[in-house]
């Protein structure tokens, strides 16, 4: 054949996993599953432009990505809920699977800005053009036209605020459990600096509901801390005595003092 054989390749940046979305996905149980699959749906979308597709007609469903990437199905349909969640990947209404940022890992050129441009206005036509397949109705696309290009020109703002919102979550879901929710400021920032640092999320509420139970079986002489100052010190790794009358004397609401 004339046309030579094209070589598809991926680029990552050296702080790649150090990115709040590899972060907050690698510190959930299983995490590190989801992280190879996250990347091997990356491979799979490099020939078609960043979509997830078998061939130019058929895009991947769980059980193929399954098949393809070695992992259960119900770990597929998790991971994609989970990328959904985070940003890190859209879905056509077919559902074909998007990867929002691909052309941040792909190889540059001196027409970066202009292939960039082109390669929006095609994704874009086409998912305008999927809409209208699936709803029957072609020519009403005004809205999602305006709304398409909409979430294009605010692409970076958006997976900001998707990112801050995803580890705001986390953490509120572990305020819940702790006992005393003061300082509350204070508390997130500890806990986005600690995930950041590579803390497992799961560590933390696991330490969170140790001290709950601890001072829920000594309650009749020990006080909570303020949250802001638990999540400050990192108490989650310490080792909590949950039986009533458990002996010693926990002096952590003097910490300031010692």
């Amino acid at each position: 054949m004339s046309d030579n054989k094209k070589y598809y390749y991926i680029k990552l940046k050296e702080n790649f996993f150090e990115t709040e979305e590899m972060i907050v996905l690698e510190s959930m149980p299983d995490g590190y599953k989801y992280s190879n699959i996250l990347l091997k749906m990356y491979l799979k979308s490099l020939k078609h432009d960043g979509k997830v597709m078998l061939n130019e007609r058929i895009p991947y469903n769980s059980s193929m990505l399954a098949s393809v990437t070695r992992h259960s199905v119900g770990d597929i349909e998790k991971a994609v809920k989970l990328f959904k969640e985070l940003g890190l990947i859209e879905t056509f209404d077919n559902g074909t699977i998007f990867i929002s940022d691909i052309q941040n890992f792909i190889g540059r050129s001196s027409t970066e800005a202009e292939r960039k441009k082109e390669y929006r206005e095609r994704i874009k036509n086409e998912s305008l053009m999927i809409s209208g397949q699936m709803s029957g109705q072609t020519s009403d696309i005004s809205t999602p036209e305006i709304e398409l290009e909409r979430e294009i020109e605010l692409e970076k703002e958006k997976d900001n605020t998707s990112n801050q919102a995803s580890m705001e979550t986390l953490f509120s879901e572990i305020w819940k459990l702790y006992p005393k929710k003061t300082m509350r400021k204070e508390a997130l920032a500890s806990f986005k600096k600690a995930v950041k640092k590579g803390t497992s999320v799961e560590d933390i509420k696991t330490g969170v509901e140790k001290y709950a139970k601890h001072l829920d079986a000594n309650k009749n002489w020990l006080k909570p801390m303020d949250g802001g100052r638990w999540f400050n010190k990192e108490r989650w790794n310490d080792e909590y005595q949950v039986e009533a009358g458990s002996g010693g004397y926990d002096t952590s609401e003097y910490d300031d003092f010692f």
